[in-house]
């Protein structure tokens, strides 16, 4: 990779667009060039816009938004790279919001292109970010990690590597080859050892802690459980039989009470029908009357109709008088509205001409009014813009004014303060001076702090290696005593190795949980064998519990049928009733059809009493009893189908438990029998020894008895393993802490001999600070004396502050001043163009007010000549008022033949009307004398004397319906009654007749509660005992789970303990040591090639004892091995270079680098190591690369004459120039 053109725009202090071309003229041909210029001036800023621009990040710790420089709105890096003769292009930019300086920051942008030499021109290749980076990545062969590894050499980290102790040797180590990801390998696999063991340990824990009960106890818990239930299902059984004798006295209770309801019910009936016969009597009266109701409201409307016709006619010949009275009114009227028409249109024909004459007036007139008002409104217009203008000059010449007076302010200030005018050009030279003595004075106190450092270090190696041979000695105590605890610990006749004893105690283990589980096996068997002979003792007691149901079911049944005849018969009786109700219903219309003498074409009877008598059927009664009825039955049916039911399962489970006539061993008895037998032949071949009609009994106990003393056993062998496992734990940390305390007491005596070198050579530096530091400050002093002020390290920052301060006032008078001037120029100028503008205001104000008054003159004459020949009156209102008042009288004149035209039509039909209600009145007449004869003769055939007599029997419609809807219920409650009675006293006699118990109901609720609190007494003991069953149940399935669970964490732990043994360590210092010795010895191999292309006496070696530790073969003087510390200032310098170059090597991999940049510190080295240092880079060069070196040291710059010139600016920014 090649890096050819660099551009940068507003990062940090590079502002402005600044280009670096590495592909021409001086850089070109140069293989090694310098970056140059003052500390701050932004030489490594050109780094990272190369970092910035390839992978959008800084090889420095700082955001990038914060690369912006100050005041811009924009910044951009741009890299243009070279790769296997592929050219690409790589940019990174951000922005702030609307391009303003107070806007927030946008972006970043980045963009790929490549460059297509067809096209001449770069192609967009990526846009995004992760495609940017991943692009950038496939092309150069480098993330940026291994980029920054690769170009960037990090030639001082080695060069403090070299002359590190062991301790801070691994970190810088690690840091330069970023080899982090073996400590945290390391740190994992410590963890994960130690996450597993606590697992393990947690899992055995939990199984000791799961109490699990023996066979014989849950054989108790058994046989207790079976026990209850028996004796539950008995006190179940008794108390159900007390629940139904006490509900069939209550039963008896309720019937005897609603038989007396009943009967008092049916007296209430027959009193209401007494009190209401009277009434009833009246109805009979009313249904006589009412065939004749027809014929007297009939004749009641014809005479109602006669006076109502008499009525009419003297209200028409009232009216007829009133119309002809208002005709003539009317006649009257209509001639004078058109006399008064004909006045009003020969009075306007005559005022015409006039009206003409001053309409042409009033038009003259507006055409020279509207031109006359619009000069009035301009006249208007200039006046009040004269008037602006005055006010205008005169605030004008007040700013005019005001800004001399300033002006002259800021001359009188520029000129007492005339020695700050040189403070601008020498401002940044103190400021830069002032940074320098600041780094010097700060590496001062930090030289001074490592000395203190340094002395405490030295003085604490000596104490720690003390405390280290004191805490070894301890420790080796502390595992002697370990040691004599294993060993009496340990079983008798066991081996002493730790390696194969945990190993026995294991497998001894395992065989005893096999034997454990051999004897559970047997115990099962045998508690199987004794839980069968108690299920064939119950299934005995259920079969001869299932025949005593059976027979109480067949008595059921015989009374079930019983009720089902009865209610048969009372459900036709019930529907024939419904059927009958319903036929007098549909037959309801045709017998209103009969005719008295006539015969009935479905009886043939001539006589009629249903017609002349209404009889109302009881449809929804009839339906009501029949329903009740139909339910009661499917009541019964169906409680008759559920004792079937219940007889069919008694019947099968009768057969499933003792089976048939033709296969006696089906039954569920035969089946227990024979697992009766199975288990005993079971028992006999797991363990004949436990045979024999006499070990019956005792068999259980010494099962029982033989798993106890193989848990307690296994119990011991447990826990002598567990107290063994952690004492060997122990004794492995002891060896371990043991062993790091030796390695720590031999690292103490290292470190101690290297602080007292460190020491010195500290001391030395120091002395050297403080000459620059002092030489530095008399150059400071006297700058600060032109301005009247002294360098003192005390007082410094108060000064320097008050001369930014000072230069900042002097620049802000200066632009004060200028604005002032620009100021008083501008409002002079704007004061000149006022007043012309003013003087020619005034001139056409002149002019216009002449025409104006010409103008005014003529019409004013027009005016009176108008007065003279109309008044003050508007011609339009006047002719509109004319023009009304013609339009109200031809209204009016039409108006009155209207109303006359009305009034004689209406006189016509009033006489008509007359004329019609006189022969309407003469027919009613006829007609009420003919029914008046004819009712006359029906009163006298129906049996009353008089119309006032057939007016008296009558009853309104809702009396009489209400008397009529009143025997209705009457009849209708008295047949319910009746029906009801009859069926509560069957009901309670056959109730009576079953005779359930003779007992009181105080005693039979007495011993139903007896029997309810004895049940679920039983029921809790059930419970209870069966979540004890079902608890032990879950423990043993948990047990069983935690023991696979035990088996599998243990093979997990096995795995992680060989692994933490071999890389495993808390701080990760095993692996990481492991690790970077391989590193460190491929590194050596790298960077020993470009020794020996550099300087071909030194060869770099790793020493085979230790793990970071070089040191350096002299070819010259018989391959002598020497320490990396006896190294000169050269010496060290090829070396650190060449490790420096190696890890380019390494982190490049397979990808060509080309451009290498070093950006350390040169400043350190004395005059000749400076000398081989630069002789060094231009023997590299030879190798074709192109090397970039980052420094302001004054040789530097007189070797190499291609540079990089970063040249600071004013306002803190700086600019960049290629020379050479």
């Amino acid at each position: 990779m090649k890096i050819r053109k660099v551009t940068i725009h507003n990062i940090n202090s590079l502002r402005l667009r600044q280009t670096i071309c590495f592909d021409d003229t001086p850089l070109e041909q140069a293989g090694l060039f310098a970056i140059t210029g003052d500390t701050g001036a932004g030489k490594t800023t050109i780094l990272d816009a190369i970092t910035l621009a390839l992978y959008g990040r800084l090889h420095r710790s700082k955001e990038v938004r914060e690369v912006m420089s100050y005041g811009a709105v924009e910044s951009l890096a741009e890299v243009e790279f070279e790769v296997q003769g592929a050219i690409y292009r790589s940019k990174w930019s951000i922005w702030r919001a609307h391009r303003k300086e107070d806007g927030n920051i946008l972006g970043p942008e980045r963009e790929l292109s490549r460059w297509n030499p067809k096209k001449e021109a770069f192609e967009i290749i990526a846009e995004k970010i992760r495609d940017a980076d991943a692009m950038v990545e496939e092309a150069t062969g480098l993330d940026y990690d291994r980029f920054c590894r690769s170009v960037m050499l990090s030639q001082g980290d080695f060069a403090a590597f070299l002359k590190a102790s062991e301790r801070d040797r691994s970190d810088l180590l690690e840091r330069i080859t970023g080899t982090e990801i073996y400590t945290r390998i390391s740190i994992a696999a410590f963890e994960r050892h130690k996450l597993e063991q606590q697992r393990l340990l947690e899992l055995e824990q939990q199984l000791e802690m799961l109490e699990i009960m023996s066979g014989e106890g849950m054989a108790e818990l058994e046989g207790e459980l079976k026990e209850k239930r028996r004796n539950a299902e008995e006190e179940r059984k008794k108390l159900e039989l007390a629940r139904e004798q006490l509900a069939w006295q209550k039963k008896i209770k309720e019937l005897a009470t609603h038989k007396e309801e009943l009967s008092g019910r049916l007296q209430a009936i027959e009193l209401e029908k007494e009190e209401a016969k009277e009434d009833f009597a009246r109805l009979e009266e009313h249904l006589k009357a009412q065939p004749l109701q027809g014929q007297l409201e009939r004749m009641d409307d014809t005479l109602e109709q006669q006076q109502s016709l008499k009525a009419a006619l003297t209200i028409l010949e009232l009216q007829q008088q009133q119309s002809r009275s208002a005709e003539a009114i009317a006649n009257e009227a209509l001639h004078k509205a058109r006399e008064e028409l004909q006045r009003l249109k020969k009075e306007a024909a005559e005022q015409e001409p006039l009206f003409e004459k001053v309409a042409a007036l009033d038009v003259e007139t507006r055409e020279k009014q509207e031109p006359l008002e619009q000069k009035r409104q301009e006249l208007y217009v200039l006046v009040e813009e004269a008037r602006e203008q005055n006010e205008k000059l005169k605030e004008k010449g007040n700013r005019i004014a005001e800004l001399a007076g300033e002006e002259k302010a800021r001359k009188e200030w520029r000129t007492g303060h005339a020695r700050l005018a040189t403070l601008a050009e020498n401002l940044p030279l103190i400021e830069q001076r002032r940074e320098e003595l600041r780094k010097m004075l700060q590496g001062q106190r930090m030289a001074e702090q490592a000395i203190a450092k340094l002395e405490k270090e030295h003085e604490a190696s000596q104490k720690k290696r003390e405390q280290h041979e004191q805490q070894l000695q301890k420790l080796q105590k502390e595992q002697a005593k370990v040691q004599e605890q294993f060993k009496k610990l340990t079983p008798p006749n066991y081996v002493q190795e730790r390696s194969e004893l945990m190993g026995l105690l294991s497998h001894e283990i395992e065989q005893l949980n096999e034997q454990k589980r051999n004897l559970q096996e047997l115990h099962r068997l045998n508690e199987e064998y004794q839980n069968l002979i108690s299920e064939l003792s119950g299934f005995e007691a259920q079969l001869e519990n299932l025949q005593s149901q059976e027979l109480a079911l067949s008595k059921d049944l015989m009374t079930s049928i019983d009720a089902m005849d009865a209610l048969t018969r009372q459900l036709e009786f019930k529907r024939s009733i419904y059927e009958q109700q319903l036929m007098i219903a549909n037959y309801e219309k045709d017998r209103g059809e009969l005719k008295e003498g006539q015969a009935c074409p479905l009886c043939f009877s001539t006589h009629h009493p249903f017609r002349e008598q209404e009889v109302k059927p009881f449809v929804d009664e009839a339906k009501v009893e029949l329903d009740a009825v139909q339910a009661r039955y499917e009541i019964v049916y169906g409680n008759h189908r559920m004792l079937l039911s219940r007889q069919q399962d008694v019947d099968n489970q009768i057969d499933q438990l003792a089976g048939n006539d033709v296969k006696q061993l089906s039954g569920q008895v035969a089946r227990q029998f024979e697992k009766i037998l199975a288990s005993e032949d079971k028992i006999a071949r797991v363990a004949p020894e436990l045979g024999g009609e006499n070990y019956a009994l005792a068999r259980s106990q010494l099962l029982s008895r033989k798993i106890e003393e193989s848990e307690t056993l296994i119990r011991q062998r447990q826990e002598a393993r567990g107290q063994l496992g952690r004492l060997l734990s122990n004794l492995e940390e002891q060896d371990a802490r043991i062993a790091k305390v030796e390695k720590a007491l031999q690292e103490e005596h290292t470190a101690f001999k290297v602080l007292e070198g460190s020491l010195q050579l500290q001391k030395q530096q120091l002395w050297e600070q403080r000459e620059k530091f002092d030489e530095a400050a008399a150059h400071l002093d006297a700058l600060l004396r032109q301005y009247g002020y002294t360098f003192e390290v005390e007082t410094a920052a108060r000064a320097f502050d008050e001369l930014a301060r000072q230069k900042k006032e002097w620049e802000t008078q200066n632009e004060l001043l200028q604005q002032a001037t620009r100021s008083l120029e501008l409002a002079r100028q704007e004061e000149q163009q006022l007043k012309k503008d003013a003087a020619a205001t005034s001139k056409r104000i002149e002019t216009l007010q002449s025409r104006i008054e010409a103008d005014e003159k003529v019409w004013t004459g027009l005016l009176v000549q108008r007065r003279q020949l109309f008044g003050e009156e508007d011609l339009k209102v006047v002719r509109q008022q004319q023009r009304e008042k013609i339009e109200t009288a031809e209204q009016q004149a039409e108006l009155a033949s209207q109303q006359l035209r009305e009034l004689s039509l209406e006189l016509g039909k009033i006489e008509q009307s007359i004329k019609e209600k006189t022969e309407g009145l003469q027919e009613a007449e006829k007609k009420a004398g003919q029914l008046e004869k004819g009712l006359n003769k029906a009163l006298e055939k129906a049996g009353f004397n008089s119309l006032s007599a057939l007016r008296q029997a009558l009853l309104d419609e809702d009396t009489a319906q209400q008397l009529d809807k009143l025997r209705e219920q009457l009849a209708r409650r008295e047949m319910e009654a009746r029906q009801a009675l009859k069926n509560t006293t069957e009901s309670l006699e056959a109730e009576q007749q079953k005779a359930l118990t003779s007992e009181s109901a105080e005693n039979l609720q007495t011993q139903l509660a007896e029997r309810e609190e004895a049940y679920g007494q039983y029921q809790q003991s059930i419970g209870a005992l069966a979540e004890k069953l079902r608890q032990q149940e879950s423990r043993r399935q948990k047990a069983a789970g935690l023991s696979e669970q035990i088996e599998t964490q243990r093979t997990e732990y096995s795995r992680w303990a060989r692994l933490n043994e071999i890389i495993g360590m808390a701080d990760g210092k095993k692996f990481r040591t492991f690790a970077q010795g391989l590193t460190l010895q491929k590194l050596t191999q790298l960077a020993n090639e470009h020794l020996q292309r550099l300087n071909g006496r030194y060869i770099i070696n790793k020493r085979g004892d230790e793990d970071l530790e070089l040191e350096i073969i002299d070819t010259y003087q018989a391959d002598n091995r020497r320490s990396m510390n006896t190294l000169s200032g050269g010496e060290s310098f090829l070396v650190s270079l060449s490790l420096a170059l190696g890890l380019s090597d390494l982190a490049g991999r397979n990808a060509q680098i080309q451009s290498l940049f070093i950006d350390e510190g040169f400043g350190t080295l004395d005059e000749n190591t400076l000398d081989l240092a630069i002789s060094t880079l231009e023997n590299l060069q030879a190798s074709g690369k192109t090397i970039g070196i980052i420094s302001h040291v004054k040789a530097l710059k007189e070797r190499i004459s291609v540079q990089i010139v970063v040249q600071k600016r004013g306002n803190g920014f700086s600019s960049v120039e290629v020379i050479g």
